[in-house]
């Protein structure tokens, strides 16, 4: 019989700090995978045939089911291999960080924004200014300034935690807090080399943590295409039992038809039947005639689930 540990695939690019989420967690976990690289911007054909029409990334395919955002996909890790553990805090505040490290990337994102929009082509930027409907693209360089203090002022954040003589942001081990910080200053060194060194100067425990950081994320992976991947999730059968939350927020019961989408970013609307309803996630079964995956994992937090009449 095939282990979930040798069915688990990502689906990701790795120019993304959000594919580097997922690959400091399989680093922790020193968990090997296989690897399906996506394409940076439309058309992405194959993943939204997997995940019946989302188009974000990372995400994580384990047999015929499929896991959005990087909070499923730590839970699911965790699931599959409970050691070395992601969540040396208890889960809950790692996950919750999950908001906080949006506005980390936001304040990043805008400085990139404000130094090279303009070289960006044409076809690229249109898209990244559709996915990104909170950020106005037209006045990021006449506030470049605040976004910088905010990157800083998230950057002091760390630094703080970490000022105890700590090796990691929850202690002796590193985590997904670690996870859900160290992306951005990553993204931030080598988008904007010479601002980075300026916004994160004067953080000595900051700047250790990050050398341990990046000697961690190290990764044992192999590549497949696209096609193959797609067969797997064709040809597996899901195992999630379903189970509906009967004191949800939202009275929502299964077989209803609902759209899904994320609140904050246009990465697309996926429409199915409701498998699971809990607290920190929603399980559908997508309605798309070519979607691969059979079942459908979405994260409460950061996602709208909205009834189809």
């Amino acid at each position: 019989m095939i282990s979930p540990k040798d069915s688990v695939i990502l689906w990701s690019y790795d120019a993304s700090p959000f594919t580097q989420k997922a690959l400091g967690m399989f680093a922790i976990k020193r968990l090997p995978f296989r690897w399906v690289e996506t394409p940076m911007m439309p058309p992405k054909d194959d993943l939204l045939a997997l995940t019946g029409g989302y188009r974000g990334t990372p995400v994580l395919q384990i047999g015929a089911e499929v896991f959005i955002d990087s909070q499923l996909i730590a839970r699911e890790l965790e699931r599959i291999q409970p050691s070395p553990t992601l969540f040396p805090l208890g889960g809950g505040l790692e996950l919750a960080l999950v908001r906080w490290s949006d506005a980390f990337f936001r304040s990043a994102l805008k400085i990139v924004l404000s130094i090279g929009l303009a070289e960006w082509p044409e076809s690229f930027r249109e898209d990244r200014q559709y996915l990104f409907p909170d950020i106005d693209f037209a006045s990021v360089g006449v506030d470049a300034a605040h976004s910088r203090s905010q990157f800083r002022a998230h950057a002091a954040l760390l630094a703080a935690q970490l000022d105890d003589g700590r090796d990691f942001l929850g202690g002796v081990a590193p985590g997904l807090a670690d996870v859900q910080a160290y992306p951005f200053i990553w993204m931030a060194r080598g988008a904007f080399a010479d601002v980075a060194a300026e916004l994160l100067s004067g953080f000595p425990s900051l700047a250790a943590w990050e050398q341990r950081m990046q000697a961690l994320w190290t990764v044992e992976r192999q590549q497949i295409a696209a096609a193959s991947a797609l067969e797997e999730a064709r040809a597996a059968r899901p195992v999630t039992p379903e189970s509906i939350d009967q004191a949800d927020a939202q009275g929502l019961q299964a077989g209803r038809l609902v759209d899904i989408l994320p609140d904050d970013t246009r990465r697309g609307v996926v429409r199915g039947r409701l498998h699971v309803v809990a607290a920190d996630r929603v399980v559908i079964r997508p309605s798309a005639d070519l979607s691969y995956g059979q079942l459908v994992h979405f994260p409460r937090l950061g996602y709208r689930v909205t009834p189809v009449a």
